[in-house]
């Protein structure tokens, strides 16, 4: 019976030693794949960031365009000071309403994906 027993020992020793080995082999590709995925993703959110600085720039560019546009057509000498600051400040409402309005371009985006884009966990 003894010897039985050690048979049987040394089988499922064996067996065990082959589930650690394999075990160490999925978390090691599923540590790469993470990896990965955090290097996509940290690409990904500093392309979205430029994406946000250009289209703002654009709108920035954009207001401020129609606002030399209204300056000059609004160059009559009957107009007061105050009437000069009414026109220049509605490009900018505009161009402010238009930013925060879903672009045409792509749909606005929900408040927990602006946080997740912003943190950055750099440890695994």
């Amino acid at each position: 019976m003894l010897p039985l027993l050690v048979i049987l020992f040394i089988v499922s020793y064996g067996i065990l030693t082959m589930l650690v080995f394999e075990q160490g082999q999925t978390i090691e590709s599923q540590r790469s794949l993470i990896r990965e995925m955090l290097k996509d993703s940290t690409q990904l959110a500093a392309l979205k960031g430029k994406l946000a600085r250009d289209d703002s720039k654009r709108l920035h560019d954009k207001a401020s365009a129609q606002a030399d546009h209204k300056d000059a057509d609004s160059g009559n000498p009957g107009a007061g000071a105050k009437g000069s600051d009414k026109e220049t400040k509605r490009p900018g409402r505009s161009a402010h309403s238009l930013k925060e309005a879903p672009g045409k371009e792509a749909p606005g985006k929900p408040s927990a994906d602006v946080e997740d884009v912003r943190r950055s966990t750099r440890a695994i």
